[in-house]
């Protein structure tokens, strides 16, 4: 299978899937105008930010050690009589970040069109869900402390740069995303600078500071799926159009209900397979990240062309 968006940003793919994926962190320095290029610069942010309609948790201010609550940065409108809190304040923000506040806006692919084209071609790449995250974070500054991420992350350094310290994995199949106490041994000790990227493995611990200049990056979470999802996949895969009732009535309907849920598991269960189970809750959670709508052909300016072209004669007069 040919991954041109994965390439950009790791090089040579299989030696990353046989290498890294899920086993170690990596580096990569791509040469000039070899690597990815961040769909989402700090202009964007601006632009967005200015126009006053971000809201948290789109938007969110962190600081390692002094959680920076949402009060600080955000504010109510009133639009038609009806207010609503939680609208970002620029100024606020703009005072925040200069103190050493970090920036971080969650699910960029939401709002970002160009931004969901990237997280578009990585998952039709990989087959799982990839969401959009940005970091902003002056020299020094620190926005978590040493945690551990519930996806494998792919790292683009944009402006400054920041300096990364990668700890072990987890040491069972039980372990939470989250703050970490002990990370283990320090697997990989570096700093980013503009166009390079990070790649760390899921759960793996992680902290990072600010380095030269206001740093900036886009950050790639890659999401496998969990057992709560693929337990629900196998309740669809066995019950996918069997016809129950509701509320059985009297004892005979409800054990001759529980006859074809038995009937049902006794014949499809043989038919399954484990990797049929991991593809269809794979498939599942990519079809719940979908933002409905964004980048849709025609939209509402395309729909105003096409309302105001001329009639076609011939077919006016049909």
């Amino acid at each position: 299978m040919h991954r041109e968006e994965l390439t950009r940003w790791v090089g040579d793919t299989d030696a990353f899937l046989d290498g890294c994926w899920r086993a170690a962190p990596a580096l990569f320095r791509p040469g000039p105008g070899a690597g990815p290029t961040a769909p989402l610069t700090l202009e964007d942010i601006d632009t967005a930010v200015a126009g006053g309609l971000l809201r948290a948790p789109h938007l969110e201010l962190a600081r390692a050690g002094d959680p920076v609550n949402s009060s600080q940065y955000t504010r109510a409108r009133t639009v038609s009589g009806i207010t609503t809190p939680g609208y970002i304040d620029p100024d606020r923000v703009r005072a925040l970040l200069a103190e050493g506040a970090t920036v971080v806006l969650r699910n960029v692919e939401h709002w970002h069109p160009a931004t969901r084209a990237l997280t578009r071609r990585l998952e039709g790449e990989l087959g799982r869900r990839v969401e959009a995250f940005f970091f902003v974070t002056p020299p020094g500054a620190q926005g978590l402390d040493l945690h551990r991420d519930d996806a494998d992350v792919l790292l683009l350094q944009g402006t400054g740069s920041k300096h990364w310290t990668v700890c072990g994995g987890p040491t069972g199949p039980d372990w939470k995303p989250g703050e970490a106490a002990d990370g283990g041994p320090v697997l990989l000790d570096g700093t980013l600078g503009p166009g390079e990227v990070l790649y760390i493995p899921r759960g793996f611990a992680h902290q990072a500071v600010g380095s030269e200049g206001l740093s900036s990056h886009l950050s790639l979470t890659i999401r496998e799926v969990s057992t709560q999802q693929l337990f629900a996949s196998l309740q669809r895969l066995l019950l996918d159009a069997l016809p129950l009732p509701g509320r059985p009535l009297d004892d005979d309907a409800l054990h001759a209900t529980a006859e074809l849920l038995l009937h049902r598991f006794r014949t499809r269960l043989p038919e399954l397979t484990a990797a049929a189970v991991v593809e269809h809750a794979r498939r599942a959670q990519l079809a719940e990240g979908t933002v409905p709508g964004l980048g849709a052909d025609p939209g509402i300016a395309a729909l105003a062309a096409r309302l105001g072209a001329p009639h076609d004669s011939a077919a006016s007069t049909a």
